[in-house]
C-alpha cells in the first residue's frame, strides 16, 4: 500500500477574508465563499511541499518536514483567536522562514526543496497567507 501525500502551496491574497468566509475555509465546509473564492483566484502561490501520515506529530510545530511544519503553523494562527488569513508581517516571515529549515529528525519526503521562498515571502510582504492543496485549476 503506497502512503498518500498532502501537499502545501502558500496563497497570497490582497486582503482580508470576513471571519465568516475564514471560519468556512479553515473547517473545510462546502459553503459559498465568494470573497475568498475571488481572492484565491487572484491569489499569487508558491510550491512549498508534502508529507505523508508518517511526517506528522501530534505537537505543534514538531512535525518531520518544512511542509507539515508550516502548514500546521498557519492552521494553528488562523483558527486561534478567530478566523482569519494571516497577515503576511515581518514577524510571520520570520517564523515561516524558520519554520522552513531542515531539521536533523525530518524524514525525506522526495521533495526537491522549493526554490524563492524567501523571496516569494518578501514580494508578498502586506498580503495575506493561507495554505492550499493547490492553485485553482
Amino acid at each position: 500500500m503506497t502512503e498518500e501525500y498532502k501537499t502545501l502551496w502558500l496563497a497570497a491574497i490582497d486582503g482580508p477574508i470576513p471571519e465568516e468566509e475564514a471560519r468556512i475555509y479553515w473547517n473545510v465546509k462546502e459553503d459559498p465563499t465568494p470573497v475568498l473564492d475571488a481572492a484565491l483566484r487572484r491569489a499569487d502561490y508558491l510550491y512549498v511541499g508534502s508529507w505523508g501520515d508518517r511526517h506528522e506529530s501530534e505537537g505543534l510545530q514538531s512535525g518531520r518536514c518544512p511542509a507539515v511544519r508550516i502548514f500546521d503553523w498557519l492552521f494553528f494562527k488562523g483558527t486561534v483567536d478567530r478566523y482569519q488569513a494571516l497577515l503576511l508581517d515581518e514577524e510571520l516571515l520570520s517564523r515561516l522562514m524558520e519554520l522552513s529549515q531542515p531539521r536533523p529528525g525530518d524524514l525525506p519526503t522526495g521533495d526537491v526543496p522549493p526554490t524563492g521562498f524567501d523571496a516569494f515571502l518578501r514580494h508578498n510582504a502586506g498580503r495575506y497567507l493561507l495554505p492550499e492543496e493547490a492553485p485553482p485549476a
